[in-house]
């Protein structure tokens, strides 16, 4: 148990950078799931070659 390469002292003074790192990721995983969450369908002209060929057809 004491070959641990990692003191103590040295944890507690990198924990609040992990703890940062944790949340800046949450927050940047939450922002996209949320971005795509709310994206919207788009919107084609009658004629664009685009818009689906018929409703009724289910690939």
């Amino acid at each position: 148990m004491k070959n641990n390469k990692v003191s103590r002292r040295s944890f507690l003074k990198g924990l609040p950078l992990g703890l940062l790192g944790v949340s800046a990721l949450g927050l940047l995983s939450g922002k996209m799931i949320s971005s795509a969450a709310n994206r919207n369908a788009p919107k084609f002209k009658k004629g664009s070659i685009f818009t689906p060929r018929d409703s009724d057809i289910q690939g």
